[in-house]
């Protein structure tokens, strides 16, 4: 137990001890001496001015003056820059004696900012405003190198600049980067350095704003650039250029501007040695008095000198060259004007340089015997015109395509009688359909593509319609057909007539010949072949009878009609009237093993009586009596067929006449029908010469032709009698002479 809770204990402690580093350690250190942020900041050797206190136990070390006021033959040393601005008075001298970084410093008094080789650096906004002065910025440091950066100078009116030595560089800003210039304000440059300045607007180095001054008899004006014109000096005001004042490597938006004149602004040159490049927006004069470094910023251009005149000429345009990028689709409906959005004329002086684009005037036209633009790759000239009046020609070439169908648009005006079963094609002569293309164009459409471009004349123009639709779909006589073309569609509505069928105009035949299969009855097709679409047809008999199992004979057949459909059909007219003939076709008669004695065959008229003549029946047979002293001679059968079908019972008795010949000729013949039970039934048969005439209603059962034997018959019978009785009288007396010894012979037993 003891163990366990000191385990418990010794657990408890190490946790405790855990805590505690943890908390140690995230805890926040307190410095040994706290830092105070200066009132000013001096750039990257600034120190704090004004400030004192202990550190660590030791004596601060004494602050350093940041700047210098000289006035009245007495300079004062000041450890931070807003006491030395404060004594910067009228006449006094500002001398910095380190870089300094300070918001804008603004100037109302003439007084001098002597730079001293450093830098004074505005930290937002314009690092100087000058509202009166003149301010002189000199710099006494034997390098010559001090520096105003930041947001550069802006001259106000009533205030004045004058640079003699230092740099301003090293600026951004919207108009006058390095130095800006209102209206009523102005400066002076003897000496030292606008440079490396970037203007958003117009000036990088300096701009000039109309009814300003600027005055420049030495120093130099480079390296700077703007997004506008004049990327040394945009000059709006009064610019005088005298000694060696040098504007020269300055770049605008459009290229090398030094010294941008705007319209309106010139140049006094008053002994001009220094290089000034000058741009105007047009050729001209531009600047008066004399001067020798005047050079055009543009190659396009040269300077031109006449007595104490100076101007910038355009040199002739030589050649041009046309480069098109395409900005959208071009068709052949493509106006050529359309076609300068997207196309670049350069040109190029004699003097073998560009010659300014914005100088050079162009027309676009085909090439000859050429009126429009064809589908493929076309080559457009241009005609370009120099500003002196000078051509030159180039040619480019454009892509053109087909313009492709947007919509369709079908108009229908129904002229023809349109029924549920006509084709889709009857609406064509009726229908009109236009498409309207990408290009702006309606064009009427065809079934076909060639069709379409015979009917818009245009042989690029591919698109052609389809129709869709079921007419027998209609409802309450209309019904819709869509128009298709490409993946567009509109929708026609067409009225559906119905069909009228006269009963007068179907043509109705009599019926000569019947097959007559099952109940024998009449088909109305045997009388109406031939029907339109959606009519029926009956047949009945004019009396009332029916039309199953019918006689022989002639009869009058009524045939209604009817329709299928009355929503596509109209009947008119009443029922018609035929002829029905009906006949057997052929009688065949055949001996007892089926031989074919004779047949008769009827090829039209109403069978009402067959003459079927037997010429072969002299032949004997061996057949068995038939009763009395009849004897069978010939057996042979009917039967009676319609169209290849066999008859067995018939509505009409028919009359058969048999041919009597040879071994029957003088013979009392007799007619017998045989009965299926072996019996025979005898005929009523008239003889009339050579003919055996008789009636039957029964086919297909056997007759039998016999006749009477007479006195040969009893004759014969007589002599088989006589033997028979003298026969058996021999035999009986035989018997009763020989009876004794018959006795004798036999066994006791069987006596």
């Amino acid at each position: 137990m003891r163990t366990e809770r000191h385990r418990l204990t010794i657990f408890i402690l190490l946790f405790a001890a855990f805590f505690a580093a943890l908390v140690l350690f995230f805890a926040p250190v307190r410095p040994a001496e706290a830092a105070t942020d200066p009132d000013e900041t001096l750039g990257s050797g600034g120190e704090t001015g004004g400030s004192s206190g202990e550190t660590g136990g030791e004596e601060p070390a004494p602050a350093q003056n940041v700047a210098t006021v000289t006035s009245g033959g007495s300079t004062t040393g000041y450890a931070d820059f807003s006491s030395a601005l404060a004594a910067w008075t009228e006449g006094a001298t500002l001398t910095l004696l380190k870089d300094v970084t300070a918001s804008t410093v603004t100037v109302s008094v003439s007084c001098t900012l002597d730079l001293n080789g450093f830098t004074l650096d505005g930290r937002s906004g314009r690092t100087l405003r000058v509202t009166g002065g003149p301010l002189v910025v000199t710099d006494g440091s034997a390098s010559g190198g001090g520096e105003l950066t930041g947001g550069g100078v802006r001259v106000e009116r009533g205030g004045s600049l004058r640079l003699e030595n230092g740099y301003i560089t090293h600026n951004t800003s919207e108009d006058g980067a390095g130095v800006l210039v209102s209206d009523g304000g102005s400066l002076v440059m003897t000496g030292g350095g606008i440079i490396d300045n970037l203007s958003g607007g117009n000036g990088g180095g300096v701009c000039l704003y109309p009814g300003s001054s600027f005055r420049m008899t030495g120093g130099r004006i480079a390296d700077n650039a703007c997004s506008g014109n004049g990327g040394g000096v945009y000059a709006g005001g009064e610019v005088t250029l005298s000694g060696g004042a040098s504007v020269s490597g300055n770049e605008g938006a459009d290229g090398t501007e030094n010294l941008y004149l705007a319209p309106g602004a010139s140049i006094r040159a008053d002994g001009l040695t220094g290089r000034v490049g000058v741009s105007m927006s047009q050729s001209g004069p531009f600047a008066t008095g004399s001067a020798s470094g005047f050079f055009s910023d543009s190659s396009a251009f040269e300077v031109v000198v006449s007595g104490s005149e100076y101007s910038l000429s355009l040199t002739p345009l030589a050649s041009v060259k046309a480069v098109y990028s395409a900005v959208g689709n071009i068709y052949p409906t493509t106006e050529l004007e359309a076609l300068r959005e997207g196309l670049a004329v350069t040109g190029v002086n004699q003097n073998g340089t560009e010659y300014p684009a914005s100088r050079i005037s162009f027309e676009l036209s085909l090439p000859e015997g050429e009126e429009r633009l064809a589908v493929g790759r076309a080559e457009v000239l241009v005609l370009a015109k120099g500003e002196g009046g000078e051509t030159a020609s180039a040619s480019f070439y454009v892509d053109v395509i087909a313009p492709s169908l947007t919509s369709v648009e079908a108009v229908f005006e129904q002229t023809a009688t349109v029924y549920f079963d006509s084709s889709l094609d009857v609406l064509v002569p009726d229908l009109t359909v236009t498409g309207l293309f990408n290009d702006g164009v309606s064009r009427p459409l065809g079934r076909t593509a060639a069709e379409t471009q015979t009917l818009s004349g245009e042989d690029y123009i591919t698109a052609f319609y389809t129709l869709s639709g079921d007419l027998a779909s209609h409802v309450d006589g209309a019904v819709t057909v869509s128009v298709q073309a490409g993946g567009s569609s509109a929708n026609i509505v067409v009225n559906i007539s119905r069909h009228v069928v006269d009963t007068a105009d179907i043509p109705v035949t009599d019926a000569v010949a019947v097959e007559r299969a099952g109940a024998w009855g009449v088909s109305p097709e045997a009388f109406t072949p031939s029907l339109p679409a959606g009519v029926l047809s009956e047949a009945a008999l004019s009396d009332g009878g029916t039309v199953g199992n019918l006689s022989a004979g002639i009869y009058t057949v009524q045939i209604t009609f009817y329709v299928t459909d009355e929503k596509n059909y109209e009947l008119i007219g009443g029922p018609r009237t035929a002829t029905l003939t009906v006949y057997y076709a052929s009688l065949t008669a055949t001996n007892e093993d089926g031989t074919i004695f004779y047949t008769v065959e009827r090829e039209g008229g109403i069978p009402l009586s067959w003459e079927l003549v037997i010429e072969d029946v002299t032949e004997e047979t061996t057949a068995p009596k038939l009763g009395g002293s009849m004897e069978s001679r010939q057996i042979f059968s009917f039967s009676l067929r319609d169209g290849g079908r066999i008859v067995t019972e018939l509505d009409t008795p028919l009359t058969v006449r048999i041919r009597i010949d040879g071994f029957f000729s003088n013979k009392n013949v007799t007619l017998f029908r045989l009965a299926e039970d072996g019996g025979h039934i005898a005929v009523q048969s008239t003889r009339e010469g050579d003919y055996l005439v008789f009636s039957i209603t029964s086919v297909q059962t056997q007759y039998a032709v016999a006749y009477d034997a007479g006195f040969g018959v009893y004759l014969a019978l007589t002599i088989v009698f006589g033997v028979l009785c003298v026969g058996g009288a021999v035999l009986l007396f035989w018997y009763f002479k020989h009876k004794k010894k018959l006795d004798m012979t036999l066994p006791k037993n069987e006596q």
